[in-house]
């Protein structure tokens, strides 16, 4: 079975998500929660209606708030706030699992 990031078809999202699984193996966990939550808020704003109703704020709500937190704009589209610079290990997979989780499941 290919492995879960081989299964995200957009060229762009998938190549991100590889460089953060390098950042990652590298110990580089700031880039690996940065890449990770641009993807996210990304395929947000790439599809207005994935913000829209109980799903829509499920998704804001949902998203890992260690050190990173989601927010909506005035105008509805999706922004990361990144409370800290530095994260460890486990945050950084945290990011990485959760945006490839969320890609896959909407078969980008």
């Amino acid at each position: 079975m290919p492995a879960k990031i081989d299964r995200i078809k957009d060229d762009t999202f998938r190549d991100s998500l590889a460089a953060a699984q390098a950042s990652l193996k590298s110990g580089d966990f700031a880039d690996v929660v940065h890449r990770s939550s641009d993807a996210y808020s990304e395929m947000l704003r790439r599809d207005p209606e994935l913000m829209k109703g109980p799903l829509g704020m499920r998704r804001i709500l949902f998203f890992p708030r260690l050190g990173a937190r989601l927010i909506q704009e005035q105008d509805g589209s999706p922004a990361v706030i990144y409370d800290r610079e530095t994260f460890s290990f486990s945050e950084a997979i945290t990011y990485f699992e959760f945006a490839v989780d969320n890609l896959v499941r909407e078969g980008l």
